[in-house]
């Protein structure tokens, strides 16, 4: 993160942005404008560098769980987070702790991040859980997922939250990284404001208000999903009522209170909330962005009269163009209607240009326990950049192009390729595959890697994906 006070729109070219990116914002046609830097081609050496570059840090929004195996390069498929968060002003951990901790048999949960457990060198070592009940907290049987927030554990001797045991340990490796509980009671005001306002655009439009909370949470750690509807009598979730706009919303901070609490549940009297609302990832995307968290504090909208949020998204949320989009910008135009909303009426509120960019590409980084593949993958850089060198940019050409010659390596020189690599590429899990304990290692950037453009690095991956799944 630079120490400019501010970004000129014309500067936002460096990151493959042109006018058409921000020209609606500013003449005030349109609250929102998304952008995939899946698309752009700029060689990622000179595009990772003019981000970092920017007057704001771009935010990798993760699960809280054990990153200890991500900061040493040892969690295979995760490692990409240490790439992207281990360049200064590139990006910035910002960790969802409202997620579920992983049952017994790996099949509900949170399952890659395996937040019910530390993972050390690969290998799993399942955390003593504890949830509520009447009786006090007792101890967790395994079956079925808690609640991160509403979580016990014993750690060295020591009974706290599960919060708490994976912030001391995130602290270690990734010191900036901040936790979305934080965000919730840090800004509650103004949290509170975005969700009435949300709440009025919606009205009694039951797909509107699933895009605002979607989930109940109850006392106990379990998680059940509902539609929301809304009448004259208040909104409702299943079975669970609230007569008033207030009252939801009062409602869906109490889990962020607990989540940051030091000693909680303790007590008979430090029960949690029997039933409380949870926001929806396309509210919590929302509140992330128009929060500013890719700012510092107080400091205003990088563009002036228009604000810029820069967020890299794993495979699911960042895909790899042109073969996947990603949840979010397959789901922009239909959540447009949220940012609209907050920038209309919130008076604090700029008109926002969100930035989705892929992590995608660096899953071509392999670790350095594997040198071999370093020098595969470099081979497959290589032999991809002769095939398309006659319409390096027209993705019409070079899809399918990278397609076949990612097939034809595969059958030859990539037939060598790791195990490791392999389940790196089909996005599997991240412990060690025979349960021992892997040596600590790093992601290496093939060669080539920094002259391929953002959009062929997408390409190939799309193309690896889809040969080795």
């Amino acid at each position: 993160m630079t120490s400019e006070p501010g970004l000129a729109p014309q500067d936002l070219k460096a990151i493959g942005l042109d006018e058409e990116s921000w020209g609606e914002l500013r003449s005030g046609r349109s609250g929102f404008v998304a952008r995939h830097m899946g698309r752009v081609q700029l060689p990622m050496g000179e595009l990772t560098a003019s981000i970092a570059a920017l007057p704001l840090t771009p935010i990798r929004t993760g699960h809280l769980a054990d990153w200890g195996d991500i900061g040493s390069g040892r969690s295979t498929v995760l490692d990409y987070n240490r790439v992207v968060c281990g360049v200064p002003g590139l990006a910035r951990p910002l960790l969802y702790d409202f997620n579920q901790t992983e049952d017994t048999a790996l099949a509900s949960g949170d399952t890659l991040f395996l937040p019910g457990s530390l993972v050390e060198a690969g290998v799993r070592s399942r955390l003593p859980l504890r949830h509520w009940s009447p009786a006090g907290m007792e101890r967790h049987d395994g079956e079925g997922s808690l609640f991160v927030p509403y979580a016990e554990t014993e750690w060295e001797g020591e009974r706290l939250p599960l919060t708490e045991l994976h912030r001391r340990r995130m602290r270690e490796h990734f010191p900036d990284a901040t936790f979305h509980s934080d965000l919730l009671t840090g800004e509650e005001e103004r949290v509170t404001e975005v969700l009435h306002t949300l709440l009025r655009a919606a009205g009694t439009d039951t797909r509107a208000l699933s895009y605002v909370f979607d989930r109940i949470v109850h006392r106990d750690g379990s998680v059940e999903r509902f539609k929301p509807t809304a009448d004259a009598s208040g909104y409702h979730l299943g079975p669970f009522d609230y007569p008033t706009a207030d009252a939801l919303v009062a409602a869906s901070l109490l889990p962020a209170r607990a989540a940051v609490a030091a000693g909680r549940f303790t007590g008979a009297d430090a029960a949690p909330a029997p039933h409380a609302p949870l926001l929806s990832v396309d509210a919590v995307t929302l509140l992330y962005a128009v929060l500013g968290t890719h700012r510092a504090p107080g400091q205003p909208p990088v563009c002036g009269d228009f604000d810029v949020h820069v967020q890299w998204g794993a495979l699911a949320m960042g895909g790899y163009p042109p073969q996947r989009r990603g949840y979010f910008f397959s789901g922009a135009k239909k959540t447009k209607w949220m940012y609209e909303a907050v920038a209309r009426d919130l008076p604090w509120a700029a008109p926002l240009l969100f930035v989705i960019a892929p992590t995608a590409p660096f899953l071509l980084w392999p670790s350095s326990r594997e040198p071999r593949d370093v020098a595969l993958v470099g081979d497959l850089l290589a032999r991809v950049r002769t095939a398309i060198a006659a319409w390096p940019e027209r993705v019409d050409r070079t899809a399918p192009e990278i397609q076949r010659v990612v097939a034809e390596w595969l059958a030859a020189e990539g037939a060598e390729l790791s195990a490791a690599f392999r389940r790196q590429i089909r996005w599997g899990d991240r412990l060690s595959p025979d349960g021992r304990p892997l040596a600590a290692g790093e992601p290496v950037e093939p060669e080539g890697f920094a002259t391929l453009t953002m959009s062929q690095a997408c390409q190939i991956v799309g193309a690896l994906v889809e040969a080795v799944a």
